[in-house]
């Protein structure tokens, strides 16, 4: 009876602990695992994140295709400017048939600050087709982007233009430093996207001034052909060389309504 006693105590022993050998590789694995699983967990999450800012494109795109059974893109004032550019019915109907379509306004992302949103490059980069004045009247697209939920983005272009920034407009704007220079930040006050990739993504190269990435928001007609009666919404760098393919993200998500026109 002594005898069964003791050796069912050593058993007991035996299993109420681990060497030191076997908590070395159970560590070792949870670190390979957390290596791998970590990093494909976060880029899940965040292609999630950004699968949902790509559906706001297409509340965007769905808005203006509503308009057009009842309005013309070319409502427009001309007498209106933006950014000393005057609005321009034949302008802009030349430029949305073309590949690369027209810009109404600038996005530009930052790793440390909010995303900021602005009428266009001002004297940094070139774009030819930027034609912001459309929302910065009464007319077709004002009121489809509007309905889309951009109204901030609509208000900010406007007082922009001034630099009269009012309170209760749906925006934030403050001034920060960078390199020396006093800029102006301005963005909804209730975030549009939710995604790193649109909101300043700190693994993405900055080739801006401050260290920044810009993009332009733009609209053409779906396939360049004007008679679909569809745009295409889409958001392009500002500094890329990727002319005429929309902003595609490294997890795979392209900003386009179309995505057979994206570059993988």
């Amino acid at each position: 009876m002594l005898t069964k006693v003791s050796k069912k105590t050593t058993r007991n022993r035996w299993k109420g602990g681990f060497t030191i050998i076997e908590l070395m590789v159970v560590i070792i694995i949870i670190n390979l695992l957390s290596g791998v699983a970590v990093p494909q967990l976060t880029d899940y999450i965040e292609k999630s994140r950004q699968k949902i800012d790509l559906m706001k494109l297409y509340y965007v795109r769905d808005a203006l295709d509503r308009a057009l059974y009842e309005d013309d893109v070319l409502r427009l004032d001309e007498s209106t400017k933006c950014s000393g550019r005057q609005n321009s019915k034949e302008n802009l109907s030349k430029w949305l048939a073309s590949e690369d379509g027209v810009t109404l306004f600038i996005m530009e992302l930052h790793d440390e600050l909010p995303a900021n949103f602005q009428p266009d490059n001002k004297n940094r980069i070139t774009d030819n087709q930027n034609m912001c004045g459309v929302l910065t009247s009464e007319s077709f697209w004002s009121d489809a982007l509007r309905d889309a939920g951009f109204d901030a983005i609509a208000n900010i272009l406007i007082d922009r233009q001034t630099g009269n920034y009012k309170k209760d407009k749906g925006y934030t704007a403050y001034k920060v430093k960078i390199n020396n220079q006093d800029w102006w930040r301005t963005f909804p006050t209730k975030p549009l996207f939710i995604s790193r990739a649109l909101n300043g993504d700190p693994t993405a190269a900055k080739t801006g001034v401050g260290g920044q990435n810009r993009y332009n928001f733009k609209i053409r007609w779906s396939k360049g052909n004007p008679k679909s009666h569809s745009l295409e919404v889409f958001f392009q760098s500002a500094q890329g060389s990727d002319k005429g393919y929309p902003f595609t993200t490294r997890q795979g998500t392209c900003f386009s309504t179309e995505t057979g026109l994206c570059k993988y």
